[in-house]
């Protein structure tokens, strides 16, 4: 009895993580977008610079052109994405659910997918 209520608590409690996550945690550059209905292809240029800087308290801050534009709440978590069967990596705004991302960490390059149909791809690399 004494395994099944520790199984159990197991499935409820550790199938999601909802803090930070170290690899997360720094500033990214924005290197392409790619997606949508039409198929696009974004890159920067000299008037369109992005970046996001991940901190260790949960925040995250949009910086375009060297100015930051918002720092809301996020949540790292794994959950259903639209484009998998499997539990994925995710990127959630608490009260922003149509926002979500779910995200790959490959080296030093992110990779965050939009969750939603005709969403858009977005590379970033860490900056040191």
């Amino acid at each position: 009895m004494k395994n099944i209520v520790i199984v159990l608590a197991l499935l409820i409690f550790g199938c999601e993580s909802e803090t930070p996550q170290p690899a997360l945690v720094g500033t990214w550059k924005w290197v392409i977008t790619q997606g949508g209905i039409a198929g696009l292809t974004i890159k920067p240029d000299e008037n369109n610079q992005k970046k996001l800087i991940f901190d260790k308290n949960g925040n995250i801050t949009f910086v375009v052109n060297g100015k930051n534009t918002q720092t809301i709440k996020y949540e790292a978590k794994t959950g259903k994405s639209i484009t998998s069967t499997e539990q994925v990596p995710l990127i959630v705004f608490p009260g922003e659910e149509n926002m979500n991302w779910s995200y790959s960490i490959k080296g030093d390059s992110l990779f965050l997918f939009e969750e939603v149909y005709d969403g858009f791809g977005h590379t970033y690399v860490r900056e040191k």
